[in-house]
């Protein structure tokens, strides 16, 4: 049964991206001038910001899959993402990912590890989900300081982002989970690379004997496990720009036809209730298709007061855009996982970011009135881009690549430290 589903959604992916291939054909046929110029927008979004965060990460991710670490540093997370979001703890790699590199670095890493039957299917969904994150440089570098012009709003952005996304997965976890074949079981079970765990033998000594069985059971000399991460993560990168000049071709030419004035009467409805009646559709179409380009449309949006403008922007921020969806399909066509529940859990983290921008707003900006950020160069990045046009004019995030990984480190140190807490804590009790 599960193969069947497998080879429908199949189907159903390459009809779409057929039919957004030829939909961009037709648009260069047509608009040729506007299609080459939507096009490059794609691509300086994607030079400048996707391509500087994601390379680095996903070459040093396909080695350490590779040397077996991150299954190592699994057998350390285990009871923190057992306990909080019912995941295992090689996700906690994915889920690091995403926080401090966006996405869509945790559904490729998901995906990798669904592919080496490291974790099951409702396993890939749900992390899927909770890692399709975006950036601290994108929410406070490029939306608070290069968009609005203030770092504490991008703050604002983050706080409320991450708080709703940890909300989101806790929520998802009690979703209802489909019955999975025996044989997909068996089969997960049977290359599953972690010892049996020994109640005498230390966390640390089973940690470096699952590195040891994975590194084992891949078999790849280093040369090779490095032309294969290089060979891995450049078609990944070029699959993410590819997607992005499509949706930025697609944008455009909704504009020029004017599609957007049938959607008028809903948007219209829709911003009533913020007491809001200035026509803001085209940035609704450009926020639902991509995440990067809509995020800059909503700050620039005229006749928005600042609260409704935020809380928007918050909310598209959480959906991801139908951009990133398309990447995170095409990432998992050969791991079997819905696109159903990855869809209903961007639904739920935007009404929930939305909503809690609102709740938030008063809170945040007295905690931020007389606070100025001294971390990631906020001070001379607000110099660079207050005059800058979108795409960024002042240089590209390769500069902060040494700062994101110290941030991700960070975070994984903190990780590791709750998950020790909560093993020994559990000890203790029993």
């Amino acid at each position: 049964m599960q193969p069947m589903k497998a080879r429908s959604n199949s189907k159903l992916t390459t009809l779409v991206l057929g039919s957004l291939a030829a939909l961009v054909v037709v648009s260069i046929i047509l608009f040729p001038d506007k299609a080459f110029q939507s096009s490059l927008e794609g691509l300086t979004i994607w030079w400048k910001i996707v391509f500087p965060a994601l390379m680095p990460f996903l070459i040093m991710t396909e080695l350490l899959v590779g040397f077996g670490v991150i299954q190592g540093t699994g057998v350390l997370l285990e009871p923190l993402m057992r306990v909080v979001f019912r995941l295992p703890g090689v996700s906690g790699w994915a889920l690091a990912s995403g926080l401090i590199i966006g996405f869509p670095t945790g559904a490729k890493i998901t995906a990798t590890l669904s592919e080496k039957n490291l974790i099951s299917r409702t396993e890939t969904e749900r992390l899927t989900a909770l890692s399709h994150l975006c950036s601290p440089l994108f929410l406070i570098m490029v939306i608070g300081v290069g968009f609005l012009h203030s770092a504490k709003l991008g703050i604002v952005l983050a706080v409320v982002h991450y708080v709703t996304a940890i909300l989101t997965g806790i929520l998802m976890r009690f979703s209802k989970e489909p019955q999975q074949p025996l044989a997909a079981s068996s089969e997960l079970n049977s290359s599953n690379v972690k010892p049996k765990k020994n109640p005498s033998i230390s966390i640390w000594k089973l940690a470096l004997s699952t590195m040891r069985q994975a590194y084992l059971h891949d078999g790849r000399a280093f040369g090779k496990l490095l032309g294969d991460s290089v060979t891995s993560s450049v078609q990944t990168l070029m699959l993410i720009g590819g997607y992005m000049m499509i949706f930025s071709v697609l944008i455009n030419v909704i504009n020029i036809t004017h599609l957007t004035d049938a959607l008028q009467p809903v948007t219209h409805f829709l911003l009533r209730f913020m007491n809001t009646h200035t026509d803001t559709t085209p940035q609704w179409i450009i926020g639902i298709l991509e995440v990067h380009l809509g995020a800059y449309a909503w700050s620039q949006a005229q006749g928005l007061s600042l609260l409704p403008q935020m809380a928007l922007i918050s909310a598209f921020l959480a959906w991801g855009g139908l951009s990133a969806h398309a990447q995170v399909a095409g990432f998992h066509q050969k791991t079997g996982a819905r696109y159903r529940f990855f869809f209903q859990s961007r639904a739920l983290h935007a009404v929930l970011a939305l909503v809690f921008t609102i709740l938030l707003w008063e809170p945040m900006q007295l905690l931020l009135m007389d606070t100025e950020p001294s971390f990631l160069w906020l001070d001379k990045a607000t110099s660079e881009y207050s005059e800058a046009s979108f795409p960024l004019n002042g240089g590209s995030a390769w500069s902060l690549w040494g700062p994101m990984l110290a941030q991700f480190l960070l975070l994984l140190i903190i990780m590791l430290t709750i998950s020790t807490l909560i093993r020994a804590f559990r000890k203790k009790v029993h």
